[in-house]
């Protein structure tokens, strides 16, 4: 329709100028050329038509380029956003619009819930000196991205900046926790060694203590020591709480695994029990036993009594006169539970990270590896310990998996 538009013009450019040169010749003007204005309108046209075609396969061209260039940008892995010395933003590919949703029109900033460019833009950056910008950022997703700054000039000669974001938030978790298991790895290795050599150590140091503690007790029998009685007495307790530590550290340090065998856990709470009730009674407080039915798991029933010792007796120390200490077991999630609740004054906050670290406690004369052996002896059964803490008491929850015989087979 145009190229006819545009001979309609030329022809008729060239009648006007027929009627013209008409006109002139009844007036007796001198210039006449006649019909030779009609084809000079037609060329007119003709070359009319032809310089149009050129604009418009030019103007073709150039969408065809730009569609490409677009088609790109949205096929790019990562979100892409093209932005123009304004900040305005041009375009923005799928992955863009699915983070962001749509914010073509606006602003760049605006991606970052602002009102204003950042300080130190980087795009800016980028339109000043004319060169990529690699960094990264923390978007208000908590997402950190890979960004990518690269300035261009579109194919019309706007200056153009384009932004590439790709996702490292979960390979930045990833180098983070490798890193913190190295550290572990080599913290782990510096504590077994030393674990050995204190192991050792402290094999070498009880047997004086067993001497001396032998000496003390025989020349407190004699009659000429009689008045000094409480002074030996005392000097004994204290070689033998020394030995317990050691005797503490040893069983913390010991990680030869020992013979498990399908047992039920009500049997060795049944056969601690009067002890249990022993240590209550002597301190004016209660023990109730609420066991459950429970299927038998695998177990040392050595390892599990020094657990369940420790921890009715952590409970027990936590307690004033007349408190009651629970001790019951239940299945949950596939697991048998020992939960052991006391009513004591619970654990301060500021306490509660470093509860199961070896050698920390809040007690005046504790060792501060009661609670690390559970914690190990726990490990060695695939068993978890957790626990909850108020002001109205602990509870402390330790799971055992349940594993058939012809699982284990």
């Amino acid at each position: 329709m145009k190229e006819r538009k545009y001979v309609f013009i030329g022809l008729s450019i060239g009648f006007i100028l027929f009627l013209f040169d008409r006109w002139l010749d009844s007036h007796n003007h001198s210039l006449r050329i006649s019909w030779l204005w009609i084809i000079l309108g037609w060329i007119s046209g003709s070359l009319f038509i032809r310089i149009h075609n050129e604009r418009r396969k030019k103007e073709e061209t150039i969408k065809e380029d730009h569609q490409r260039m677009l088609d790109l940008l949205n096929s790019l892995p990562g979100i892409v956003i093209v932005v123009g010395e304004n900040y305005e933003v041009h375009f923005v590919n799928r992955n863009y619009l699915l983070e962001f949703g749509d914010k073509r029109g606006k602003f760049c900033y605006a991606m970052l819930k602002r009102n204003s460019p950042c300080e130190n833009c980087r795009i800016n950056e980028a339109f000043c000196t004319g060169r990529p910008i690699k960094d990264e950022e923390i978007f208000y997703n908590n997402k950190i991205y890979e960004v990518k700054i690269q300035p261009f000039v579109d194919v019309n000669g706007t200056r153009l900046v384009i932004k590439t974001l790709y996702d490292i938030t979960e390979r930045k978790k990833a180098e983070q926790e490798l890193t913190r298991l190295h550290l572990e790895m080599v913290n782990l290795e510096r504590f077994n060694l030393v674990g050995q050599m204190a192991a050792g150590i402290t094999h070498e140091i009880r047997n004086p203590i067993t001497t001396v503690r032998g000496f003390l007790q025989l020349l407190g029998s004699k009659p000429e020591f009689q008045l000094q009685g409480d002074t030996f007495m005392l000097m004994i307790n204290e070689l033998d709480r020394a030995n317990k530590i050691i005797s503490d550290f040893l069983s913390l340090s010991r990680n030869s695994p020992k013979e498990q065998d399908y047992l039920n856990i009500n049997e060795i709470l049944r056969r601690l029990y009067p002890l249990l009730e022993a240590d209550s009674l002597t301190q004016d407080k209660q023990i109730k036993f609420l066991v459950g039915d429970t299927p038998k798991i695998l177990l040392n029933p050595d390892e599990m009594s020094q657990l369940v010792l420790n921890l009715c007796r952590n409970g027990l120390e936590a307690m004033q006169a007349g408190g009651t200490l629970c001790i019951s077991t239940y299945v949950e999630n596939s697991q048998v539970v020992l939960c052991i609740v006391d009513e004591g004054g619970g654990i301060p906050i500021e306490y509660l990270d470093n509860i199961g670290t070896p050698f920390f406690t809040t007690k005046q004369n504790g060792t501060g590896l009661g609670l690390s052996i559970c914690y190990d002896i726990a490990s060695r059964h695939s068993a978890t310990i957790n626990f909850k803490s108020n002001p109205g008491g602990t509870a402390f929850y330790v799971r055992f998996p349940i594993y058939s015989a012809k699982m284990t087979s």
